[in-house]
């Protein structure tokens, strides 16, 4: 039951909800709703401790200055200003084109890696078969041990490492290749599938095996019936998953630092850059407000995605 009906009959007169004294709605929410405001208190106070005040922070150190202070240190001017917004799309700096660089490699591994998941994702949902639970557990480890995943992926590709002995043991190298210092390592293992698998494995298990074998009975041959069948059915949890592994991707942090080198062109690192050695905590406030609009953008993209998923 809500505050008040639509239109109720009191002695013969229709009252409505803005007939009805202030005092009176409050007493009737507070009556309705005091305690799942009370349940919800402890989580709203954590979510806005922790991440609607340093939003709001950050949203407002990004139109900040700064200002050279005894010639010793940088001072913070509390000023209303729109430059550090210029500086970011200005050709003469290059944050523009981290920006650009950033959301490029992003989109070029999101898609090579939903590419690579697709098979396996079909393989995953549509056959039984011995350790399929422990593969399904490894897509998951370099999400849980994403410090533990650089270090072996600095030891694999290092020239000394496993990678380059395998390369120059079968004759296809004759020197190492130097990896580890180059944006290359961190674009391979963006491209590697991960949790894309079990998100479309997840879209795959929904649908059902009778309409591939309905359309191969009409003469469709498995690969036909799973381009043409199987993938415009799980079309939701492809496009999730790729949206979601774009969103991942733009705001990737760790894998460019270490084994990229701390002055790549990811943007994640670019604020890191401008927080330390620079000091320019305004600067860095503004490009952290921008990768936070693009990653709400995508954020949105995906509701929507679902959204009509729901209503198809």
């Amino acid at each position: 039951m809500g505050l008040v009906d639509e239109s109720m009959d009191r002695a013969g007169e229709v009252v409505t909800p803005r007939s009805i004294p202030l005092s009176e709605r409050v007493y009737l929410w507070r009556r309705q709703y005091s305690s799942t405001v009370l349940l919800l208190l402890p989580l709203l106070l954590y979510m806005a401790l922790v991440f609607a005040v340093p939003i709001v922070l950050q949203i407002a150190f990004g139109f900040f200055s700064r200002e050279l202070y005894k010639g010793v240190i940088w001072k913070i001017v509390p000023d209303f200003t729109l430059n550090n917004f210029a500086l970011i799309f200005s050709p003469e700096k290059s944050y523009f084109l981290n920006l650009l660089w950033t959301l490029g490699i992003a989109f070029f591994t999101s898609s090579l890696s939903i590419a690579l998941s697709l098979p396996v994702a079909y393989f995953l949902a549509r056959y039984e078969f011995r350790g399929k639970s422990l593969i399904e557990i490894s897509f998951l480890l370099p999400i849980f041990g994403d410090v533990f995943t650089v270090f072996a992926l600095a030891y694999a590709f290092a020239p000394q490492g496993p990678l380059n002995w395998l390369l120059m043991g079968i004759g296809l190298i004759r020197q190492p290749i130097q990896f580890v210092g180059s944006p290359l390592i961190v674009v391979i293992w963006m491209s590697v599938p991960t949790l894309s698998v079990l998100l479309i494995r997840s879209a795959m298990v929904g649908v059902d095996v009778i309409y591939e074998e309905a359309a191969q009975t009409m003469g469709a041959t498995s690969f036909q019936a799973f381009r043409m069948v199987t993938i415009p059915l799980a079309k939701r949890g492809i496009m999730g998953a790729l949206v979601l592994s774009i969103s991942a991707g733009v705001g990737t942090f760790t894998l460019p630092l270490f084994l990229a080198g701390p002055y790549n062109h990811w943007l994640s690192n670019s604020i890191y850059r401008e927080y330390t050695p620079n000091g320019n905590f305004p600067m860095a406030s503004a490009l952290g407000v921008i990768l936070t609009v693009v990653s709400i953008i995508f954020l949105f993209v995906y509701l929507r995605t679902q959204e009509a998923g729901d209503k198809t």
